[in-house]
């Protein structure tokens, strides 16, 4: 997986679509030079639309998680979004605007497909390119009481495994989140993996904010991070009751996005 790291962690699959927006741009404006019917405008109606109708989806399919706090329906940070749904609210508009205006048709047409064929050609090398996903690793993490525990000892359930740190900003703010999912979900295994920060700063930190969080462990060395090829904080792994990875969300988590990542392990 291809991220940033940080506050703006990115997957390699959101990378590749704002590529495809861009390079669909560029031909829009190169096409509006020699044929004069610029695209443009109608290209950023149709990500507006598809953007707007993929999170109004998402939310709706969620809409009990987001009930719990409203205001959460608009902080997009936690990628809840439905793909298939913005695609064909984008379509349809596009379709639409060609059909009321004849000589927009092609501009359009060739514009779009270019960002299309950007993406797929994108998510296929990328699908050759990328590496079987990492069984959970045999590694011995260190408890804020100072016991040594093997990871791998924890996963007598499927287990949610999240890579944080206290001077991440995201991580803090879905410490929460997974607080109240970590009392809820009795049926998971909920693991936090500090990385490099003293047992001192990770208690105050708790304390200062009121969390109460078991399975907190650290990781002195951030071998987990290497283990586990993280490229940003926080990142949050999905594993099976044998070890085997189901997925991973980098950035930010909403009781809605971790809801959408436990289905596949029930």
């Amino acid at each position: 997986m291809i991220t940033i790291a940080g506050p703006f962690a990115l997957s390699a699959e959101r990378l590749l679509v704002l590529a495809g927006v861009l390079v669909a741009l560029l031909a829009g404006w190169l096409l509006s030079r020699r044929r004069g019917q610029p695209p443009a405008p109608t290209l950023i109606s149709m990500l507006v639309a598809g953007f707007v109708s993929s999170r109004l989806v998402f939310v709706l399919l969620y809409l009990d998680d987001y009930l719990v706090e409203p205001l959460s329906m608009f902080d997009v940070r936690d990628g809840g979004f439905h793909f298939a749904a913005g695609v064909a609210t984008a379509a349809l508009f596009g379709l639409y605007r060609g059909w009321r205006q004849p000589a927009l048709r092609r501009p359009l047409a060739m514009a779009a497909g270019s960002g299309a064929v950007v993406w797929s050609l994108g998510m296929a090398g990328l699908m050759q390119i990328q590496p079987p996903r990492p069984p959970l690793p045999p590694i011995a993490l260190t408890t804020l009481t100072g016991d040594t525990l093997n990871l791998q000892s924890l996963n007598d359930k499927p287990m949610v495994v999240n890579l944080w740190a206290t001077w991440c900003l995201p991580c803090r703010r879905e410490m929460p989140v997974l607080e109240a999912a970590q009392r809820q979900d009795t049926w998971v295994n909920y693991i936090f993996i500090n990385q490099a920060e003293s047992a001192s700063q990770i208690a105050d930190y708790l304390a200062d904010e009121g969390l109460e969080l078991a399975n907190v462990l650290l990781d002195a060395s951030a071998v987990s991070g290497r283990l586990l090829e993280t490229r940003g904080l926080p990142s949050t792994y999905f594993f099976d009751a044998d070890g085997n990875m189901t997925d991973v969300h980098v950035g930010e988590l909403s009781r809605a996005t971790l809801n959408r990542q436990l289905r596949k392990l029930r």
